[in-house]
Parts: structure tokens; sequence; C-alpha cells
């Protein structure tokens, strides 16, 4: 995952560039890097909520700037607006708000779903390349080439071969670095990351045997993430998605993440564009 250094009051830019080989930005860099802007502009707080906005491309070959807005800090809140750029071009935002852990309040958690272990199920890099030459070269070396963390899905031919019975999918996620206890900044980035692999997939996966052959296209909209669970280990995630609509070339998908205890980490929704080319 990319690095920030500061090169301002408040400003932040990404210091290597994207090894996405399909020449932009990958949308979990924008959510890992905001969150991080966020959190080292705001010491010793811990995220709850963020909403945001893919606004254009941007190139993964050059460095991106996240300008952030301290708008407020109070005794139990703090709000934060991250703003990125490229080429004098706004390409991303995100709200961030803060909130400081409150014991002996009401509290419930949902069940990790049951899942298939682990060590069963083949890498999804490993099926796409398996599967290379019935796919779009492009998304294959961008499967290939995106290294931050593995994915492995419940039922690997959904997708890559047979569309999805529902509008749904669950997979582990395993990041290739597993952040050191105590940093935060870390954590809650690796998470948001995290959050954009295979998020659309869901309202995609019946409509098509193939979901990187470039039959159907989709490009992410907007993107929300509800941080539930303060840092703890990720070694292995657990993610499930549904859609409950998808039409007139957009489609709604929501999910949960699982840690390795079973515990619910954060909540997603996540809105694209998806077209079927002619």
């Amino acid at each position: 995952m990319l690095q920030l250094a500061e090169c301002g009051a408040n400003i932040w830019r990404s210091v290597s560039p994207d090894t996405n080989a399909g020449g932009e930005v990958f949308g979990g860099q924008y959510l890992a890097l905001s969150t991080s802007a966020a959190m080292l502009s705001a010491p010793g707080r811990f995220p709850h909520a963020m909403s945001a906005f893919f606004l254009r491309s941007a190139k993964a070959s050059e460095p991106v700037e996240y300008r952030v807005d301290p708008i407020r800090d109070g005794r139990a809140f703090a709000h934060r607006r991250v703003i990125a750029w490229q080429g004098g071009k706004e390409v991303f935002c995100a709200e961030i708000s803060f909130h400081e852990p409150e014991e002996g309040q009401p509290a419930h958690a949902v069940a990790a779903p049951s899942a298939p272990d682990i060590a069963l199920l083949k890498s999804h890099r490993q099926c796409v390349i398996d599967r290379a030459d019935e796919l779009d070269p492009l998304v294959v070396r961008r499967v290939k080439n995106r290294v931050a963390f593995e994915t492995y899905f419940r039922d690997p031919d959904e997708g890559l071969g047979v569309p999805g019975a529902r509008p749904e999918t669950m997979a582990w996620l395993r990041p290739s670095v597993v952040p050191a206890p105590g940093d935060a900044v870390a954590y809650y980035a690796t998470i948001a990351y995290m959050t954009d692999a295979c998020a659309n997939f869901a309202a995609r996966i019946m409509h098509a045997p193939h979901l990187h052959d470039g039959e159907l296209s989709s490009v992410s909209l907007n993107h929300a993430i509800w941080f539930h669970a303060t840092p703890t280990n990720i070694d292995e995630v657990l993610y499930v998605v549904d859609s409950p609509f998808a039409g007139g070339g957009l489609g709604f998908n929501r999910g949960s993440m699982f840690g390795p205890d079973r515990r619910v980490l954060a909540s997603i929704t996540q809105e694209a564009l998806i077209r079927r080319r002619a």
C-alpha cells in the first residue's frame, strides 16, 4: 500500500507510484490514503464513518495530493474533509468522522456467516491467470499486479465461467502486509483499502458468465464505510456483499467485513456504474 509524505500544513502526497498495470489509480488507494491523511491530522482519534465520491480517474504513475480540511474537533467527535488532487483537478473527495468509543452503552453484533476454509480455496489471482486466454488482457494485468491483498472466493467459478445464481458474493481477503499491533493508521487504511476489493461484483455477478472479459464495464461512483471495531488482528478478513438493486446503468452493493475471530469489523455500501458494452 502506498505511503504518504507531508508536504505542507494538512497536505500529504503519495510517495510512490501505484503498481496497478491498468494505468489508473485503484479506488482502494484513494480510500486508504484519505483515511491515513485524515488520521494524521487528528492524532489519537479513531474514525467511525467515511463517505466518499470518485470524481474522475487519475494516473497511477503520478503522485496524488491529499488536502485535509479540519472541519471540527470536539470532545466526542471530530470531522475531516479530504480532497485528492492530481494535475490541478479534484479526483476524489471524502468526509471522515471520528468518534471516541464510549463504555457501557448498548451493544450487539451479528455473527459471521459460515464460510469455507481459506486453505481449501484457490486465490482469485491464480484463477484469473489460469483462464487468462478467455479474459480481457488489461484486466488480467490489473489482477496479476494488485499485490496489496489476495482474494479467495467461496465459489471461484462464479463470474469466471458461469454467472452467479444470486446477487451476492463471499470472499476471504488476506492483506500482504498485516498492520503491526498498535499501528492504528495502518489498520484503518488497510480496512478501507480492502473494502474496494470486489465490492461491485455482487451487482454484476448474475449478468455475465465472466466478470473480466470486458462484456460488462464497471466504475465505482461512491463508497461509504462504517468502522465498527477498534484495531485488531486482520490477517484474514471475510467479506460478504449483496446487491438489492441494479438497473438503469447503476448497481448498488452493501457488505460486511468480519475478522479472524468472526467479529464484525465494518459495514460498506458502494454504488457503481455498470454498462453492457455494445
